[in-house]
């Protein structure tokens, strides 16, 4: 069993080094950097459009600027982020099996009758309760080291030196912050994932239970309601890595390129009355939706955006 775990944290580690450089191009966008200018474009239905160049050519940006070595600046601290919150989420989801499992044996004995869809609800509200507890102590243990991670990809744009090492990130986050700053944006995290868990198990065992009848598709029904679900919930990790980096003092987090927020609401109202809540959700098709230059009633460009 430990053999077992051990490769599954080993295959974890693996795939997050793979795919770092995506996840690194993509928290710099949800930031508001823009280092390159949109281009005119025709989007899919064929509308004259401003883009910005997709999450390959920003990663061709960097790999310019810093080199090869310099595409997994903060895969260190996010490595650990999230060997940490894998094992502190699967050791108290064992613990909370065995408190549930306890309970199911009592109410077995003590022999009370419930109807079909009684049983249902109870054990739809269980299972995802003792999924969201375990999720939320996960997210609580590792956040540190998330900001850690945001922080130190950050500094990508001013080209500073504070957060290099995970030492000195604590140092630097607990001499300007305090205990508070290593858990900046874990609300709008914890509000996302608890939203996340509810409706993706709701929605799957729902489909399970009155639309799904093949036994071997019913175990991909959560995956796909997953999928669909975190559309929804993406602005609630947008304005989490925003405040994560709020008020850090770094260039990239400092007006005029962040505003500075009080708290995450603010943030997130922001986000939305500027209509940008979904900032960084797509890869490939990034619409620019600010002021444009037009001449003989052609696009022909665009203001070079604060992140620049």
């Amino acid at each position: 069993m430990a053999a077992i775990t051990l490769a599954q944290y080993g295959t974890g580690a693996f795939v997050t080094t793979a795919l770092h450089p995506l996840g690194y191009a993509k928290v710099l966008i949800q930031a508001g950097y823009e280092p390159l200018p949109p281009t005119p474009s025709v989007s899919l239905f064929g509308k004259e459009s401003l883009i910005y160049p997709n999450v390959l050519q920003y990663i061709s940006h960097i790999h310019k600027v810093d080199g090869f070595s310099g595409l997994y600046r903060g895969l260190f601290p996010r490595v650990l982020s999230g060997t940490l919150g894998n094992f502190v989420q699967n050791s108290v989801a064992e613990k909370l099996k065995v408190v549930a499992a306890d309970l199911q044996t009592r109410q077995a004995n003590e022999g009370e009758e419930e109807d079909e869809l009684a049983v249902w609800l109870k054990g739809f509200c269980i299972d995802t309760t003792q999924e969201t507890i375990s999720r939320c102590c996960g997210i609580v243990a590792s956040h540190p080291l998330q900001v850690i991670t945001v922080r130190c990809m950050l500094q990508f744009v001013g080209r500073e030196t504070t957060y290099d090492s995970v030492f000195s990130s604590i140092r630097e986050i607990y001499d300007n912050d305090g205990i508070l700053g290593f858990f900046a944006g874990l609300m709008p995290r914890l509000v996302g994932e608890v939203l996340m868990v509810w409706v993706t198990n709701f929605l799957a065992r729902l489909l399970n239970r009155y639309l799904v009848e093949e036994k071997d598709m019913k175990s991909y029904t959560a995956a796909a309601c997953g999928l669909v679900v975190s559309h929804f919930t993406y602005p609630f990790t947008l304005t989490s890595n925003i405040m994560a980096v709020n008020g850090s003092g770094l260039v990239a987090a400092s007006p005029p390129r962040m505003p500075r927020y009080d708290n995450w609401l603010d943030c997130f109202s922001d986000l939305g009355a500027k209509g940008q809540l979904k900032r960084g959700a797509s890869m490939f098709w990034r619409y620019y939706h600010g002021p444009v230059i037009y001449r003989e009633g052609k696009i022909v460009a665009a203001p070079r955006p604060f992140g620049a």
